[in-house]
């Protein structure tokens, strides 16, 4: 995934998915880094649904500002991914999918090569 441009901190970019059940699928599992077992279990979004990411205090995005356990669950989200989306949105509050709440690499925009288009030496 592309990386995005570095902004103002001070600016909230938010992300709403606006797609066909399967790029969305497909999307959130590169996004999340979500394991293909984790991605067979997903269930396909009805007609006129819509994802809301949301940037977290801790700077990553969640699912879990604008939707509840049940609608995660109804996704086909497991506890522990929920776990991990609340984890995102709020910071740890305890036992957390993975392990950790770090950033995903694609959303560094404090890359450290300096080759990439994205870094803050080149903005």
């Amino acid at each position: 995934m592309k990386k995005f441009v570095c902004h103002d901190p001070c600016q909230e970019t938010n992300i709403i998915i606006i797609t066909h059940g399967l790029s969305s699928r497909i999307f959130l599992m590169k996004w999340f880094d979500w394991t293909v077992e984790q991605f067979e279990v997903l269930n396909r979004m009805r007609t006129g649904e819509f994802q809301v990411l949301q940037l977290g205090q801790g700077g990553e995005y969640s699912l879990a500002f604008h939707h509840d356990d049940k609608k995660l669950r109804e996704w086909g989200l497991s506890p522990d991914m929920i776990e991990d989306q609340k984890c995102k949105a709020y910071g740890p509050t305890g036992v957390k999918w993975q392990g950790t709440c770090d950033s995903y690499p694609f959303m560094d925009c404090f890359a450290e090569d300096s080759d990439d288009e994205n870094t803050l030496s080149k903005l």
